[in-house]
């Protein structure tokens, strides 16, 4: 039973392109968890953690000088934990850890060999936090975020008057069309692992497309992928993942 303040959810995926090494059945599997923190009490964070965190994350959680830090750690932490119970029902999520790679990338560390078959992408906001456990072979990047307006400008200073023609057609505001730009990049940046080290012009969508959930990015220099991005409680959730497979988004419109 998962506590009322978070969403766990297998996601639906479907794809026409190759599978790689893998069986359709082991790589088209992924598992999303969203943690609304306003919902979330200090008490319950704190039960929540003694039950899902690994004895490492415990060390590194109370570590943290600053509350608000050890804070966004451990709901992240705990979206993953979410995310990975419900995609692995023979795992025990505190036997499990969530590290950090060289490039400060969430790693999955466990003994299970399952285990080492899953990546992770974890990212919060104010008022929400995702994370979504994948197939290492099917890479997915999740970005959510609320744009502040003073960024607005500086997000869309570089923008061609063909994207921003497109968004005008879908008749988006300069607030919204930056705010899907900015959590399109940066979910881009997680499944590259590149973050926002590279030059944003990389990261522009050529084209931007109404979906079912929300809106579809995709790409010139990356081809081999899509984003798409949706509103969720006053922020922007984006899910970066190839562009040959579909993921069912309908759901959310309920959350």
């Amino acid at each position: 039973m998962f506590p009322e303040s978070c969403v766990v959810r297998k996601l639906v995926l479907t794809r026409d392109g190759s599978f790689g090494s893998f069986a359709a059945t082991d790589i088209l599997k992924a598992t999303i968890a969203i943690i609304y923190r306003q919902r979330l009490g200090q008490e319950e964070t704190e039960s929540l953690a003694n039950r899902y965190l690994h004895t490492q994350e415990q060390k590194v959680r109370l570590g943290f000088e600053f509350p608000q830090r050890r804070d966004s750690f451990t709901i992240g932490r705990l979206a993953a934990k979410l995310a990975l119970e419900c995609h692995l029902d023979d795992v025990l999520p505190n036997d499990v850890a969530i590290g950090s790679g060289v490039f400060h990338q969430p790693i999955i560390m466990g003994a299970s060999v399952r285990c080492c078959e899953l990546g992770v992408s974890i990212s919060h906001s104010d008022q929400i936090c995702v994370a979504v456990i994948h197939h290492k072979g099917h890479p997915i990047g999740v970005d959510v975020e609320n744009l502040a307006e003073a960024d607005v400008v500086p997000v869309l200073s570089d923008v061609n008057a063909r994207l921003r023609q497109q968004f005008f057609k879908l008749s988006l505001n300069e607030y919204e069309a930056a705010s899907i730009l900015w959590v399109g990049r940066e979910s881009l940046g997680k499944v590259l692992t590149t973050g926002m080290t590279v030059p944003p012009k990389l990261y522009e969508p050529t084209s931007v497309s109404e979906v079912e959930a929300g809106f579809k990015l995709s790409y010139k220099t990356f081809t081999q992928y899509q984003t798409q991005v949706m509103a969720i409680d006053k922020a922007w959730l984006a899910m970066t993942f190839p562009a040959q497979t579909k993921i069912d988004f309908g759901w959310l419109r309920g959350t």
